[in-house]
């Protein structure tokens, strides 16, 4: 299995992150949950489902299909590769990876959100907006300015924010696509998104 690579995230200091930003920090950008799961890409052919795999390219087809809320048929006729991540509603990461694991596959208390069209240049909540359209799950987004990064990370360390999602922190993503392509992705994360955790 397996077309385009699934990155991991960035970790670094918000404030660092935002100066290697230069000019894209003064823009917006969308602030989801980060869930702890299972980074999985699903394709749609022409609205079908037709692949799905995890970050190491692994086939997940036997699974994701099962799952209660993911999508066997798109709502138009879309191509495209879409983002998201698997997770257990126990909240516990194990829980999605034995169910990748298991011999007879299952999608029992598991769940499904869409985070992303991969190799779209829209702005990110508008690809959530679509992608919601579309009859995918899309997690709850904030759009906000740097200055109000900090305020929504300290939100949801205090468990204001997203509290009903197995969370472990919060992703902050550069939401003009054109701004996005520019920073470009290094060979483990894109430069343009960063998980601010505990």
């Amino acid at each position: 299995g397996g077309g385009s690579k699934l990155l991991s995230l960035d970790k670094q200091d918000l404030s660092d992150w935002l100066v290697s930003l230069g000019g894209a920090a003064a823009g917006l950008f969308s602030v989801t949950p980060k869930l702890d799961g299972c980074a999985i890409a699903l394709e749609y052919s022409l609205g079908q489902l037709t692949a799905a795999w995890t970050r190491s390219g692994a086939d997940a087809m036997h699974v994701l299909p099962l799952v209660g809320n993911v999508a066997h048929t798109l709502a138009a006729p879309i191509s495209a590769q879409i983002r998201g991540e698997l997770y257990g509603l126990d909240g516990r990461q194990s829980t999605p990876a034995a169910a990748l694991r298991r011999k007879v596959p299952s999608g029992a208390g598991l769940s499904f959100l869409a985070f992303e069209v991969m190799q779209s240049n829209t702005s990110h909540v508008t690809q959530l907006v679509a992608m919601e359209r579309w009859g995918l799950h899309t997690p709850p987004h904030r759009l906000c300015s740097a200055a109000e990064l900090e305020g929504h990370h300290q939100a949801w360390r205090r468990g204001h924010l997203w509290a009903d999602l197995p969370t472990d922190g919060v992703v902050a993503v550069v939401d003009d696509g054109q701004r996005r392509q520019r920073l470009g992705v290094t060979t483990v994360a894109p430069r343009y998104a960063l998980a601010m955790k505990r």
